[in-house]
C-alpha cells in the first residue's frame, strides 16, 4: 500500500467526478494500475467506478456490502464484452440471453477493509483456471485513495445454453465457441504466468 494522498479541500477530494482537467487521482491511478497488471489482471477490461455519496454508502459512512457486488458485476460484464473481439456480433446475442453465454454460478465474497466517499474504485478480473464449460476468476476491487484491495470475489462462470439450461462444452460445440475457449485459455495462461512472477518477486521476508 502506498502513502495516502492529501487533498487541499473536499472538492479536490471528489475531483474524479470532473470530466476535464488534471486531478490528484491521475497519479494514484497510474501507480495502482501498474501493480494490478503486474499481478496478472486483465488490462483491457479494467473498470473504474466513482463512489457515489448518496447511493453507495451505509449509515456508517462506508461502502455497503451489496454495492461491492454491483461493482464486481460491472467488471464482469466488461470482461464478457471483450469476447466480441473473438466471436464478433454473436456476442450481442450472448449477452442478451439468446445464445450460449456466461452465467455466474457462484462466488466467495471477502471484504478486506472499509472504503468510503470520496473515492473511486478499480475493478479487475484475473482468470485462473479453465475447464470445457467454465472458467474460474478472481474479481478484485481496489480503492484509489487507499491504494489497496478493499474487496475480493472468487468464483466461476459457466457457459449455458439458454434453450436447455445446461452447461455447454465450448470446444465440442464448434465455432465460434472453440475459438472463444482458446481465447480464454490464453488469458488464463498469461494471468498465471504474471501472478507466479509477482509472487516470486514479492515473497514476504522471513522473520529472524
Amino acid at each position: 500500500m502506498g502513502p495516502k494522498p492529501r487533498f487541499n479541500d473536499p472538492l479536490e477530494a471528489s475531483s474524479y467526478f470532473h470530466p476535464i482537467g488534471t486531478n490528484p487521482y491521475q497519479h494514484l491511478r497510474k501507480r495502482l494500475v501498474e501493480q494490478i497488471i503486474a499481478q496478472g489482471y486483465d488490462y483491457d477490461t479494467l473498470t473504474e467506478i466513482p463512489v457515489d455519496w448518496s447511493n453507495d454508502q451505509d449509515t456508517n459512512g462506508h461502502i455497503s456490502n451489496p454495492v461491492y457486488g454491483r461493482y464486481a458485476s460491472t467488471g464482469n460484464v466488461r470482461l464478457f464484452e471483450s469476447f466480441a473481439s473473438t466471436i464478433g456480433d454473436i456476442s450481442r446475442e450472448m449477452l442478451s440471453g439468446k445464445e450460449i453465454g456466461p452465467l455466474l454460478k457462484g462466488y466467495h465474497y471477502d471484504l478486506k477493509r472499509p472504503a468510503s466517499y470520496p473515492d473511486a474504485v478499480i475493478v479487475g478480473n484475473r482468470l485462473s483456471k479453465l475447464l470445457a464449460d467454465r472458467y474460474f476468476t478472481t474479481t478484485t476491487i481496489w480503492s484509489l485513495r487507499q491504494q489497496c484491495v478493499v474487496a475480493e470475489l472468487r468464483g466461476w462462470i459457466v457457459f449455458v445454453d439458454p434453450a436447455t439450461g445446461r452447461p455447454v462444452d465450448l470446444v465440442e460445440k464448434g465455432e465460434p465457441y472453440a475459438t472463444l475457449w482458446k481465447h480464454i485459455e490464453e488469458k488464463v495462461e498469461r494471468a498465471n504466468t504474471l501472478l507466479g512472477k509477482w509472487n516470486t518477486e514479492h515473497r514476504p521476508r522471513e522473520k529472524l
